[in-house]
């Protein structure tokens, strides 16, 4: 079996600790993994490397020239959250090591119980649970048949995207952002008539045309059955808007999905603007809704709430 690699950032200003560190980990590769070692001295250079490179990991003395204490933990993890850390430090301060692990490091070695044997394991398991930790939050949030966000991730997304709304705003111009809501107005003939499977392969397939039907900014989610949402930012007008909602309709079709029968996809969008609707986010989804049921009366099959 080959070795992993794992890219690794010391961020440690003491030479004497960097060469014990660097020596116990050019030892024996435990769990059949070597290491890409990098070393900084400040967190704003570890800030600057971890932007620039991917590391799988970070060991981290919380007392540095340019940071000290538990801060140098919230700074790196609030900036890089999805890097696990190992805190390294010359304490052995049973408080400290609840407060790190509360602020989010995977672990705490004390360096002058530090060998090599449990150094690496310490990082291998440190890796190990940071992606459980990201598979299980990510099953929290996203649908398991599409893969798409779910309900609790849209209404997430859509409080971030409001606010950033505003935000830009401030200049005095007129920024939106757009809510879609969008069902199948065929899809119960599909479960009827294929089957539940075939309508579950259908939504398997339309997930990732909905997704390339947006930039990469805007978020579609799954509510549920077959009740899609999606969100735009930065929309001046409704030819934004609408622009959109024809190529998410185009994606349906082009090419047809076999599962869907002979019969081609058809959907019903509603289209609200947030602020000038309203800058509640429940009506903003409400008037969404209500302009779908609307769209369903028209030829087009989209719809903007207020459009007659």
């Amino acid at each position: 079996m080959p070795e992993k690699r794992i890219g690794l950032l010391l961020v440690e200003d003491n030479p004497g600790d960097v060469r014990l560190i660097k020596e116990m980990l050019a030892g024996p590769a435990y769990f059949g993994v070597t290491y890409q070692f990098s070393q900084v001295e400040s967190l704003n250079t570890a800030v600057q490397a971890c932007s620039n490179n991917r590391f799988d990991v970070i060991l981290l003395d919380l007392n540095l020239p340019d940071s000290s204490g538990l801060a140098t933990l919230e700074n790196l993890n609030g900036l890089f959250p999805h890097i696990p850390i190992i805190v390294l430090t010359g304490l052995n301060d049973a408080e400290l090591t609840m407060q790190s692990v509360q602020q989010g490091a995977q672990d705490y070695v004390t360096k002058e119980e530090c060998t090599s044997q449990l150094l690496t394991r310490v990082i291998y398991y440190a890796i190990e649970r940071k992606r459980i930790e990201a598979q299980l939050k990510h099953l929290a949030t996203h649908d398991s048949l599409t893969g798409l966000p779910n309900r609790a991730l849209f209404y997430d997304r859509l409080g971030l995207a409001t606010r950033r709304t505003l935000r830009r705003n401030t200049g005095g111009l007129n920024w939106k952002a757009a809510v879609i809501l969008m069902d199948l107005d065929n899809f119960k003939r599909i479960n009827d008539t294929f089957g539940h499977e075939s309508g579950d392969r259908v939504l398997h397939q339309l997930a990732p045309r909905l997704r390339a039907s947006l930039r990469q900014s805007d978020t579609v989610a799954r509510l549920g059955g077959d009740e899609f949402a999606f969100i735009l930012e930065g929309i001046l007008d409704q030819a934004d808007a609408m622009f959109v909602a024809q190529k998410i309709l185009k994606s349906l079709n082009e090419p047809p999905i076999p599962d869907a029968g002979p019969d081609p996809l058809k959907a019903s969008l509603g289209i609200s603007f947030f602020p000038n609707d309203t800058e509640d986010l429940e009506l903003l989804i409400k008037f969404a809704d209500q302009a779908m049921y609307a769209a369903k009366h028209h030829e087009d099959r989209i719809r903007f709430y207020r459009e007659k």
